[in-house]
């Protein structure tokens, strides 16, 4: 949450879980229950992103650790969405919130028609099964266009921002209308 008088705006963060932090059934809970509990963080606003790739080494086991992590009140994301191979089955078994679609989708999309069908899948899935969906790596307007035109719910990439420091965010959040609209 970034507090500038005289607005207030809540903003999330997503925090990467590596696959070693995955397997520890134990500290991997306790580790985001003490961070979110010494941020001051409200839960919800903090998403957890774990790479399909990782999901898929042990299935039954990762849907058992989200859901363990779910409780918690946070979000769950299925970072690199779509480079994983994974069983599409395996979607309703996993507690997720939001699939990013990988990069290497998104830079096609106005290249490669078979890119263009695939995002276009993905973000129907997410739609029908409840989850949002984000694109990452959006470095063009025509890629942007194209997601916009698919509804994709969010999007991230150098075309929207560059990596900014804290003092830049807070200058880019008070100057933008529709982060206001949000307050």
């Amino acid at each position: 949450q970034t507090c500038a008088l005289p607005i207030c705006h809540r903003l999330g963060v997503s925090v990467n879980v590596s696959g070693r932090q995955l397997d520890d059934d134990v500290n991997l809970h306790a580790d985001v229950a003490d961070a979110v509990a010494d941020s001051g963080l409200e839960p919800g606003l903090l998403t957890i992103e774990i790479t399909e790739t990782m999901l898929m080494r042990d299935a039954a086991s990762a849907a058992r650790r989200l859901a363990d992590l779910k409780i918690l009140g946070v979000r769950i994301a299925i970072d690199d969405f779509g480079t994983g191979y994974s069983s599409l089955g395996y979607l309703q078994q996993f507690p997720v919130d939001a699939l990013k679609i990988d990069r290497s989708f998104i830079s096609n999309i106005s290249r490669n028609p078979e890119s263009a069908a695939l995002i276009h899948t993905m973000i129907q899935l997410g739609k029908t099964l409840g989850i949002e969906t984000l694109a990452e790596g959006i470095e063009d307007q025509t890629q942007l266009l194209g997601l916009l035109s698919e509804q994709c719910d969010s999007g991230q990439g150098f075309l929207l921002a560059r990596p900014l420091t804290p003092a830049a965010l807070e200058e880019l959040v008070n100057l933008t209308p529709q982060f206001a609209a949000t307050v």
